[in-house]
């Protein structure tokens, strides 16, 4: 029972940090610059797709000669590029909606963290260090991610296995901004995230998903810091926080 209590608690942060997002205005602009960028950038692909890449595409085919009896294809040739421009393209394009947002959000995301947990853990004050300092701290993240991601990739062809690493994986990518801002270098996240496995793999389970609708990430970004906070930041001591690795 006491597993299924820590994977419902990380669920249940996941859940509440989305709700909190949506519940507080003020948290709402923190999120807005990288939707905005996303949309300007989404809009500059479909004009040059529509006003450029279409009509030059057609006129090419136009310009093709087929045989009398291979007519057909060239009406099957324009059918195939209404698809691809009209069905394939809009497709892709709205997959990778979610990751173009996470990435010109993740430094919107920082801040958003820390005036969250200012205001709703002061008890918990960031680390005092530089920006460089800070940079360092990420770039091991950054490292972290990529190396989870490599053996992801050798265990997701295992449908239980997979589905389980990479949610782990997923649910400590959003421990990360608060990490950072309490100063602990990657080796002190892994072993606060090796004693909380199972809530930290629930928030995983349920980021996964809501990851398809891109506008929730940054509830889900507020609802890694109730996790860490009031799970994962309890595995350290504090008061022994210069004395842990930088």
């Amino acid at each position: 029972m006491k597993a299924l209590d820590e994977l419902m608690y990380g669920a249940e942060c996941a859940l509440r940090g989305i709700k909190i997002f949506f519940t507080r205005p003020r948290l709402w602009p923190y999120a807005l610059p990288p939707l905005l960028v996303v949309l300007l950038l989404y809009a500059g692909i479909l004009s040059v797709l529509l006003l450029w890449a279409v009509p030059e595409l057609r006129e090419w085919l136009a310009g093709i000669s087929f045989p009398g009896w291979l007519s057909w294809l060239q009406t099957a040739l324009d059918w195939c590029l209404s698809a691809v421009f009209w069905v394939v393209i809009p497709l892709i394009l709205l997959y990778f909606v979610g990751t173009f947002y996470e990435m010109f959000g993740n430094m919107m995301f920082d801040i958003l963290v820390d005036a969250f947990e200012k205001k709703e853990y002061p008890e918990h004050p960031g680390a005092d260090q530089s920006y460089g300092k800070m940079l360092h701290l990420a770039a091991g993240y950054v490292l972290l991610t990529i190396g989870s991601y490599l053996v992801y990739f050798l265990l997701f062809w295992i449908p239980v296995v997979g589905f389980l690493f990479r949610g782990a994986i997923c649910g400590r990518s959003y421990l990360h901004d608060s990490a950072v801002r309490q100063g602990f270098h990657v080796s002190v996240l892994r072993k606060q995230v090796a004693k909380n496995r199972l809530s930290v793999l629930g928030f995983g389970i349920i980021a996964r998903f809501a990851e398809a609708i891109p506008f929730l990430i940054p509830g889900l970004v507020v609802g890694g810091s109730i996790l860490y906070h009031t799970r994962i930041l309890k595995t350290v001591d504090l008061s022994n926080r210069k004395k842990l690795p930088v």
